[in-house]
């Protein structure tokens, strides 16, 4: 199996167009997305439009949960916020629609998938506790707590700031990193490969 992950696209539509050609150029037609959509960029109703246009198996990031919720959450995120991050999540906001804010609405924060007999677990945070980013450098027993808690071949976590892998107790943990580059010249994704012995992980690059 060849399956594309990518997150942190952040409303970078250019971004994220240029992960799902390269995808298809490739000839991989499964393709996950972790998280993190559409804040801080120029796009967010376009990037919603093309996740669901693909039917793109997609999870509720962190920041996403924090748009969805922004109006009853204001004063408290407006607290808790650095100004740049609260205006960046206003803007997003703001610039959604219903439609698209429903959609986001509507993601689950964890979702589990069963791609040619294989298990694949799904999430922005850690698996059962999906607020919680799960490090790509958490040490082996924290890894393993989470191996047990998503019990899935294949973990695909969104919300590092760098792709990583790592295999504990026979599943592969993926990190696909940010799919926006914030200097705009670059797009990240992960292709996982468990047609090789052992299973890998590959971190690619696509200018846009």
């Amino acid at each position: 199996m060849l399956m594309a992950a990518f997150g942190n696209v952040c409303g970078n539509l250019p971004a994220l167009r240029a992960v799902l050609d390269a995808v298809d150029k490739a000839g991989i037609h499964t393709i996950v997305n972790a998280g993190d959509s559409v804040v801080g960029g120029s796009h967010p109703n376009d990037v919603v439009d093309l996740l669901r246009e693909r039917a793109i198996p997609s999870v509720q990031g962190t920041w996403d949960r924090r748009a969805v919720r922004f109006v009853r959450k204001r004063a408290t995120l407006a607290r808790r916020l650095p100004p740049a991050e609260f205006d960046a999540l206003e803007r997003t906001y703001d610039a959604l629609h219903c439609e698209e804010l429903e959609f986001l609405r509507g993601l689950p924060q964890q979702r589990v998938l069963t791609i040619e007999g294989l298990c694949v677990f799904l999430c922005h945070g850690a698996p059962g506790r999906p607020s919680d980013p799960l490090p790509e450098d958490a040490d082996r027993v924290k890894l393993r707590r989470a191996r047990e808690a998503a019990n899935a071949d294949i973990i695909v976590c969104g919300g590092a700031p760098a792709p990583s892998a790592r295999t504990v107790d026979q599943a592969l943990f993926v990190w696909p990193g940010p799919a926006a580059d914030p200097q705009g010249q670059e797009a990240g994704y992960a292709v996982i490969n468990t047609d090789s012995e052992p299973w890998q992980a590959q971190f690619l690059h696509v200018r846009y």
